[in-house]
């Protein structure tokens, strides 16, 4: 299957600009952004959960083009994509996403090999006994190769699996807790080039990674760590754990960092934040040598500073400590609840300065992707260098449609560049004429129209764009009831 190239153009009426806000499916949850299609530039890859809406769940890519994104695809996945780790994971250079599956009954860890072509039949599907609520990568034994370990809130452990070294996995390993885990990083805290584990919830279980093993401690804590990290946050070539406690209702978090001392983690930094740090990103935003930190919320209470449409940056301070945060609004929804739930850092535009990709959620609304693009002054605005459009634009644009496959209904975007007559009609895999979709004269710029499925068999679809009574395009979709 040929990876389809598609331009998202969104024009104005009398000069193009593109805005750093992009629609996907409902209720996402999870971002990631990585060179997928490997040409060069990162593109963005989005999970969502489970729709009772829509009926919906799985996973949209957006196709990064001169720092204009397009949605190119989408696949429904069974499961509540929480949490998506991306590597190369199969000894070949394409990338393999790892993610959440949960039929209601089965709980599985799902792999989609080489994923850009979106494939079900290329996915690998690992059995655990619960659902695994936070899954991360990383190399647990030393050999160089992925291996995946995971979480279970429901059923109170954490567990591992180990790349064989061609991508398949063994067996998942479980160890138990005496609490219900929340959160789970893997990467190496102690130099030695194993990695390690540390999980979080009403204390911080730490699991140095052995050749054969690990070796466990605890570090106590009041209140509830919500979020775990592991980085090299004050530059001294040794890794600390950094963690935000979420103490009870009404009280502030608190971002918590530890660091080895005479064998023993010990808390060397705190810093209070009012209603703050539901999710966070470590990332060198200014290129000082220094992790700074990029944060959601999750919820505001009254009289709050802080407010749960918003992204936040912490900047490190030369190791010592962080500076206040500085607020982004990252949510432009209607209906509630909504609120920007994750951010993930790359730099999206080529500039060579990291920017900040935000999944916004709501369970009414359709979900929005916003990108704070770094400019040379190192301030983060909406808007990144005016793609040079010369030469390409056409009269017309009929995108793919998202979600694809779909359940009950989709979306269909479409551009035109000036005042046209516009059609879109949907017909069977017979050539019949299913619905009349669009049939009126809109202004220059995008648009978007949603077609229900009710009433129809499963089965292919296509759908066809007339502009001013000409037949321009034709795309295929498929309906799954």
């Amino acid at each position: 299957m040929k990876k389809q190239m598609i331009l998202f153009l969104t024009l104005l009426a009398a000069f193009f600009l593109f805005s750093a806000s992009y629609t996907v499916p409902k209720s996402a949850y999870s971002v990631y952004a990585e060179d997928i299609d490997l040409d060069g530039d990162n593109d963005i890859v989005v999970g969502h959960l489970m729709n009772s809406n829509t009926n919906w769940t799985g996973i949209t890519i957006l196709e990064n083009n001169n720092a204009d994104f397009s949605t190119i695809d989408s696949v429904y996945i069974i499961g509540q994509h929480r949490t998506l780790c991306i590597e190369k994971i199969n000894n070949n250079e394409e990338f393999d996403i790892i993610t959440q599956y949960y039929d209601g009954v089965n709980s599985k860890i799902g792999i989609l090999n080489d994923f850009f072509v979106l494939d079900l039949n290329d996915t690998l599907m690992y059995n655990v006994t619960e659902y695994a609520d936070d899954i991360k990568t990383g190399d647990i034994d030393g050999d160089n190769d992925i291996d995946l370990v995971f979480i279970s809130n429901n059923g109170s452990f954490w567990g591992y699996m180990k790349n064989d070294g061609t991508g398949q996995y063994d067996a998942p390993v479980y160890y138990a807790l005496e609490e219900r885990p929340s959160c789970i990083v893997c990467d190496d805290l102690n130099g030695d080039s194993i990695d390690d584990i540390v999980i979080g919830g009403n204390k911080l279980w730490v699991y140095l990674g052995k050749t054969v093993g690990f070796s466990p401690s605890t570090i106590e804590i009041t209140g509830y760590i919500s979020n775990v990290a592991i980085s090299d946050i004050n530059n001294d070539n040794k890794n600390e754990i950094i963690a935000s406690n979420w103490g009870a209702p009404g009280t502030s978090k608190e971002l918590l960092v530890f660091e080895e001392i005479d064998s023993t983690y010990t808390l060397v930094y705190n810093k209070w934040i009012d209603e703050a740090l539901a999710s966070f990103f470590f990332s060198d935003l200014n290129n000082d040598d220094y992790t700074d930190i990029v944060f959601n919320t999750s919820y505001s209470y009254p009289n709050s500073e802080y407010e749960e449409t918003h992204t936040y940056i912490l900047f490190n301070k030369l190791g010592t400590s962080f500076a206040d945060p500085i607020n982004y609004q990252t949510y432009s929804g209607t209906s509630g609840p909504t609120k920007s739930i994750k951010s993930f850092v790359a730099d999206m535009d080529g500039s060579g300065s990291q920017d900040i990709v935000t999944v916004n959620y709501s369970y009414n609304d359709d979900n929005c992707i916003n990108i704070l693009f770094q400019d040379s002054l190192g301030n983060f605005v909406e808007t990144s260098i005016d793609p040079d459009l010369s030469g390409v634009i056409e009269n017309y644009e009929l995108l793919q449609n998202y979600p694809n496959p779909f359940n009950n209904e989709t979306i269909i975007d479409y551009a035109v560049k000036n005042m046209s007559d516009i059609e879109i009609n949907i017909y069977n895999s017979n050539g019949q004429l299913v619905q009349k979709l669009v049939n009126s004269v809109v202004n220059a710029g995008m648009h978007s129209a949603t077609f229900k499925a009710d009433n129809l068999n499963s089965g292919i679809y296509y759908y066809r764009l007339k502009v001013n009574g000409n037949v321009e395009q034709t795309k295929k979709m498929l309906y799954l009831r």
